[in-house]
């Protein structure tokens, strides 16, 4: 489920759709979980299909994630292959300094090979449908020049026009994390506690401390901490460790990133301290937990 205050959604889907028709290229944007939250323009058809299928659609939106984690690590545009081998390239959308998601445009494949970022580990078994094979040789193709001249001129873009009107959060609930994301959307928590946890949710790839969210919600530590604790039922450090560990198996599931790589991503500095914690919480290790998970496929 998707929540968000009133934004300027129209310019959104304009500014999408202006630059959709001038390249010729999809353009959709999504949240920092790589859910959509706006409409989807160009798409080819190979996509669109693709995103029909459950299992497939969970590794195109975790490719859209990765993709705009890699981007917003530099603030800059990331060219990379998507799962299905298709070229994208993804735009960091930051609003008052918070990453709030990512304009994602692409859908080609190009002229020549390059040598590009494989966000996920390319799976052909699409292959074997022959419906999904034909569309996919019906996709564009360009030059690579293209690419790199739209991926820079769709940042100046997002950084001239949408950032300058658009002031807007978005909120993602899965299962397991819907208690503590509630609480972002309910109206009976109070607004700086809602504050704090729109912004644990879109820095958890940096160093997160009680005393910098508490003096970003303009609070002291001490009464940050016990409001924090009385309103989540949850201290603030074991709320930011369990929401790391739910996006740690969604990344596991849905990613080809090392460990590594998912471990940096989530504000680890060392390895296998991030296997220890998740050891700790899920009783296995984040490779079991990926083995287990191909073993059911």
């Amino acid at each position: 489920m998707i929540s968000a205050n009133p934004f300027d959604s129209d310019l959104v889907n304009k500014i999408a759709l202006d630059f959709a028709n001038a390249t010729s290229l999809a353009v959709v944007v999504v949240n920092i979980h790589g859910e959509e939250i706006s409409e989807r323009f160009n798409f080819t058809q190979f996509c669109q299909k693709l995103r029909e299928d459950p299992e497939l659609y969970a590794r195109c939106k975790m490719s859209d994630r990765c993709g705009g984690l890699e981007a917003s690590k530099e603030n800059r545009p990331c060219i990379y292959r998507c799962h299905a081998g298709l070229t994208d390239f993804s735009i960091p959308l930051l609003i008052s300094g918070n990453l709030v998601g990512f304009v994602l445009c692409g859908q080609v494949r190009l002229v020549s090979e390059e040598h590009l970022d494989h966000i996920q580990k390319i799976d052909e078994r699409w292959r074997q449908d022959g419906e999904l094979l034909r569309e996919y040789e019906s996709i564009p193709v360009v030059d690579y020049t293209k690419i790199m001249a739209s991926a820079e001129l769709l940042k100046l873009v997002v950084d001239n026009c949408i950032k300058k009107h658009l002031n807007f959060i978005v909120i993602n609930e899965s299962n397991e994390a819907g208690e503590a994301n509630r609480a972002m959307s309910s109206p009976i928590y109070d607004p700086k506690i809602k504050k704090a946890l729109r912004y644990i949710d879109s820095h958890f790839s940096e160093e997160l401390r009680l005393e910098e969210v508490a003096a970003h919600v303009y609070l002291s530590p001490y009464y940050f901490s016990k409001l924090f604790k009385k309103q989540l039922g949850i201290g603030f450090n074991a709320y930011v460790t369990r929401q790391r560990m739910i996006n740690a198996k969604q990344m596991l599931q849905n990613s080809d990133w090392s460990i590594a790589s998912i471990a940096k991503n989530l504000g680890f500095s060392q390895t296998s301290y991030f296997c220890k914690i998740f050891r700790q919480t899920y009783q296995v290790t984040p490779q079991m937990y990926r083995e287990m998970l191909s073993q059911e496929q």
